[in-house]
């Protein structure tokens, strides 16, 4: 892009489009030099690079570039004549967010390099203003002490003030200076990663040193909840109100506050290491859900946005993400608290997605008109200034209350609360059943699945008819979100197998239960209602490469307990020994072993008294086994014969096709008191031990077969036949 320079006031100012970048100095670049990724980013910004069709799949393009960036701070209820200032702006990850809200917006970085990229981005906004360099001193120099912010956005001022404030309390000092550019009833904003976060524990790496634990040994730039109210404190903030993005503060997807905390079985997005490997030593969802139980979940959450000022009218306690899909659907919904009331609100994200929310409040005359002969009613809506405004009922949702069975492993009562959930579903349906037929609308949205048998389904279905949407108050069961709802026929079997599929996605303790066959729901249904859910969210989707998609194809390794285990039993070796009660696990023991320069494992075992069988456990894995030589000790060694549970390969060893590969010791000499032992072991892939058994079955066979007296008469048969023809050729 072209760039017009120009002097302004003591800054040497650049124009991208209608943006000017600021520098103090005329040649900024030797204070901070381009980062390599850099250069990958601005070409990417200049093409119009739309990073949800993920073509240029990477971390560094993700961190950049992704929208869902912005999700950490898009939400913040910024009004339309109110100043922003974003400090430590970087590439404009969060900067969208603002842009579209507020009066005007000042960004401050310190990389010249990324200032460009961020003037590139959004050359078109006329309200945009960013300045390059010692965030500090800029700041100093352009606002002059006159010019206060309604808003500070500063997500990585705690990680940095160190840089920059030589004292003991760097952070609080940062605060405090940061404070003085603040309007009276201005707001200061900040991120944190939580040093007690419960992904550190489950074996991520600290983001800022790249190494496991640090976090929790006090390394790095992490912060508990503890320390930040310190550091408000010693800063002289009052009214500070804590968030907690989830799953992180890089993508969030939703941001709680202590009036709206997760419940049990929400938590279960974990996975998020796009930036290398990492460790899982346990399974986090359910660890969530025990301290969510136990009301320790500020604790452990993994990141904190925090949000200093005097408290408005109108606060939102809870947002929820909807923008990693279509551009027609991408909302965001927040449960804002007011004075005397909290209420549901769906916001478009986009111009798209406007005719989606405005929609909602025609779909509730028409739902429940659908329902006016069943106990079910669909949630009081309203439009207000674009949003779709929903009533906050008081109550139990149909989940809760299938969870409360299943936690008291009921299962006879779950089955009941299940066949009832399916009776209103036919209730609320009623009169509009109709046979069904497909539609030219329900291919494109569900494909063209070949059905067995013949159904019904009303011609206007909510399609998110599920357990967490079926709410009961004192007033009777109400619908509280119903956004997938189309003119379109569906069988209605297909929304009762999608309520239960979702339900049993994250509830492994009760897919063995049949429910879905208790339900009428056969396997053949279920893999043809599967292929259209399918088909929906691709629909749903249309191109946008999500982040888990995303996630997929650029996150490091993750490395899980049970292979570390299976690991460190690589180089050892269970030893059972039999004194005459059997072998037993109380009477085995390990070796630890390492292959010599050849490969040879050696071993030397001291026998109990008394021991007449030993038993060697070579490996926890389908392997090869070679044993080169096994001896006893008595005075002298003595060679000893041994079973096993594999098969033979003549020279190469014993391939076994088991996880639980045996040597079995059983002619020990009495008063043996020593065994000597040098085996090759070679871990296989259970496909190629399996194959290699395969091989070895069929030449066996042929072996057979070759031997057998019927094959030696056809051979003998054969021959004569060929001498016979010679001689009358002859």
């Amino acid at each position: 892009m072209e760039k017009e320079t120009y002097k302004d006031g003591g800054f040497y100012k650049e124009k991208y489009g209608n943006v000017s970048v600021g520098y103090l100095e005329e040649d900024m670049e030797s204070l901070q030099p381009v980062r390599p990724e850099d250069g990958k980013i601005r070409v990417l910004v200049e093409s119009g690079y739309d990073c949800r069709r993920g073509t240029s799949v990477s971390w560094p393009v993700l961190y950049h570039l992704s929208h869902l960036r912005a999700n950490l701070t898009e939400w913040l209820p910024i009004c339309g004549t109110e100043r922003v200032l974003e400090l430590g702006a970087d590439t404009g990850q969060l900067t969208a967010g603002f842009l579209k809200k507020a009066g005007s917006v000042v960004c401050l970085e310190e990389s010249v390099s990324r200032s460009r990229i961020l003037a590139q981005r959004y050359a078109d906004a006329c309200n945009l203003e960013v300045y390059a360099g010692d965030p500090w001193t800029v700041l100093d120099a352009f606002t002059d002490g006159k010019k206060a912010f309604d808003w500070i956005i500063a997500p990585g001022l705690l990680s940095e003030a160190e840089r920059y404030f030589s004292c003991p309390y760097p952070e609080a000092a940062a605060v405090k200076k940061l404070k003085e550019y603040l309007s009276p009833e201005g707001h200061l904003v900040l991120a944190a990663d939580n040093r007690f976060g419960l992904k550190y524990w489950a074996g991520a790496m600290e983001p800022h040193t790249g190494r496991y634990f640090d976090s929790l040994e006090g390394n790095g730039h992490t912060f508990s909840r503890q320390e930040l109210l310190r550091i408000f404190e010693k800063s002289g903030c009052e009214d500070v109100r804590f968030y907690y993005p989830y799953p992180e503060r890089w993508f969030p997807a939703a941001i709680y506050s202590d009036e709206y905390l997760p419940k049990a079985g929400e938590l279960n997005h974990n996975l998020r290491n796009f930036e290398g490997e990492r460790l899982v030593l346990f399974d986090e969802k359910k660890v969530y859900d025990q301290l969510i139980a136990d009301g320790r979940f500020p604790e452990y959450a993994n990141a904190y946005l925090c949000v200093a000022g005097p408290k408005r009218k109108e606060q939102a306690v809870f947002v929820k993400y909807s923008n990693d899909r279509a551009d027609r659907f991408m909302i965001r919904t927040d449960i804002v608290k007011t004075p005397d009331k909290k209420e549901v609100r769906k916001i478009s994200l986009t111009g798209e997605a406007k005719e989606h929310v405005e929609r909602m409040s025609r779909q509730e005359q028409a739902l429940n008109e659908q329902y006016k002969k069943s106990p079910v009613r669909a949630n009081r809506c309203r439009l207000e200034k674009g949003c779709a405004c929903f009533e906050f009922l008081q109550g139990k949702t149909y989940e809760e209350r299938l969870d409360e069975r299943r936690k008291q492993k009921d299962y006879e009562g779950l089955l009941k609360d299940l066949l009832e959930f399916k009776r209103l579903l036919w209730e609320a349906l009623g009169e509009n059943l109709l046979p069904f037929s497909k539609s030219g609308t329900f291919v494109r949205m569900f494909g063209n699945p070949e059905f067995s048998r013949a159904y019904e389904g009303a011609a206007f279905n909510n399609l998110d008819w599920i357990f967490g949407n079926l709410m009961e108050t004192e007033e009777g069961f109400w619908i509280i979100d119903y956004e997938w709802t189309f003119p379109v026929q569906v069988p209605v079997e297909y929304l009762l197998w999608r309520a239960l599929h979702l339900y049993l996605h994250s509830r492994e303790d009760l897919q063995g239960l049949g429910l879905m066959a208790q339900m009428g729901i056969s396997g053949e249904e279920e893999e043809i209602f599967a292929l259209m859910e399918h088909h929906f969210q691709l629909w749903l989707l249309d191109g946008t490469a999500t982040i888990s998609a995303q996630y997929l194809a650029t996150a490091g390794r993750t490395i899980r307990l049970e292979e570390m285990i299976k690991e460190g039993k690589k180089n050892r070796i269970q030893v059972y020994v039999d004194t005459g009660k059997g072998f037993c696990e109380e009477e085995s023991f390990w070796v630890d072993t390492e292959p010599d320069k050849r490969g040879v494992t050696h071993v030397e075992l001291l026998l109990p008294q008394g021991t007449v069988a030993v038993r060697l456990d070579p490996a926890e894995h389908t392997c090869l086994v070679k044993v080169i030589q096994l001896l006893g000790e008595l005075g002298g060694t003595y060679p000893i014969t041994y079973s096993h549970n594999g098969r033979e390969l003549e020279d190469q060893g014993i391939l076994y096709t088991t996880t639980d590969p045996q040597i079995v010791v059983t002619d020990l000499v009495a008063g043996t008191g020593r065994l000597y032992g040098e085996l090759m072991i070679e871990e296989l892939h259970p496909g190629t031990a399996y194959a290699c058994m395969h091989l070895l079955n069929r030449v066996r066979n042929a072996e057979r077969l070759y031997a057998s007296a019927p094959f030696r008469f056809l051979k003998r048969l054969k021959k004569t036949a060929k001498f016979r023809k010679r001689r009358i050729k002859a």
